[in-house]
């Protein structure tokens, strides 16, 4: 029995070995932990979105309310994914001003302070100048008696937030559709290919194919690695007669390793071909 065993910038083992190897058969097993680090790669993006969804889709309602000594106090209630909660602004109301860095927007100016409207970030729109713009003018005009104004920030922060869920679930789903394990079997009595594969979301999966149907082997190079680096990784794939190539054996990165099992599989392909063409 024969491996190739190559480490990766994460320490795993990636191995193809050749269980078994005569005139008349082959088998080749190997397996792969991409799959489990593309799942723990993708977490932390998910993670962010949703921390991100529920910290700032929200919509924010100001009421404000002048009293009798023409001062202004007012209070705010937040809605979101998790609740709504309701607080009291500190300080009355003086004076409102947008401020367009970081994310700040709508900004009261109380006698206790400054205080953001949405207390999250937000993408600084229209909507909120005009926000301010009411404010100021109902602060300057003794006859309006209560105000109450909203900005809704749902929709902008569900698209921002999403698109970490949304990066994070493709880079998932691409983890998925990585074989945790593989295993080819070439058996000339039987003219028959086996390559079985495991994955850990869609289960158990096995192709059949004539062995007589088989063209050749060849080494492929994935242009995609979900590890990061940027060391070339590649795979064995079959290519048949009359159908789409099958690979047969997860990534690696020992390409003299591929090409010597290419041969040890085209050198099966040619022998059983051979036979096929003298007993005709």
């Amino acid at each position: 029995m024969t491996s190739s065993i190559c480490f990766d910038r994460y320490h795993q083992i990636i191995t193809v070995k050749i269980v078994k190897h005569t005139d008349r058969s082959l088998e080749l097993a190997n397996q792969n932990r991409r799959c489990l680090w593309g799942l723990l790669f993708a977490t932390p993006f998910i993670i962010a979105g949703l921390i991100a969804t529920a910290a700032t889709v929200k919509v924010t309602t100001l009421m404000c309310q002048r009293n009798p000594s023409n001062q202004i106090d007012c209070h705010r209630t937040i809605a979101g994914i998790i609740g709504t909660e309701t607080e009291l602004i500190l300080g009355h109301l003086k004076s409102v001003k947008i401020v367009k860095t970081s994310g700040t927007g709508v900004v009261l100016e109380t006698s206790g302070g400054d205080v953001t409207l949405a207390p999250y970030k937000a993408v600084v729109a229209d909507s909120q100048e005009r926000t301010a713009d009411r404010l100021n003018a109902f602060i300057k005009d003794p006859q309006q008696a209560t105000i109450s104004v909203a900005q809704d920030d749902r929709w902008m922060n569900l698209l921002w937030s999403g698109n970490f869920v949304g990066g994070g679930v493709v880079i998932a789903l691409y983890a998925l559709a990585i074989p945790l394990q593989m295993s080819c079997k070439f058996q000339r009595d039987l003219d028959r290919v086996t390559i079985a594969k495991k994955y850990l979301l869609y289960g158990n999966r096995q192709t059949v194919l004539p062995l007589s149907t088989i063209k050749h082997a060849l080494v492929r190079e994935i242009l995609f690695s979900i590890s990061g680096d940027r060391q070339p990784l590649y795979t064995i794939d079959l290519i048949p007669l009359d159908a789409r190539k099958v690979s047969l054996s997860v990534s690696i990165k020992n390409l003299t390793e591929c090409q010597r099992l290419v041969k040890i599989v085209d050198r099966l392909v040619r022998h059983h071909q051979g036979s096929l063409h003298q007993t005709s």
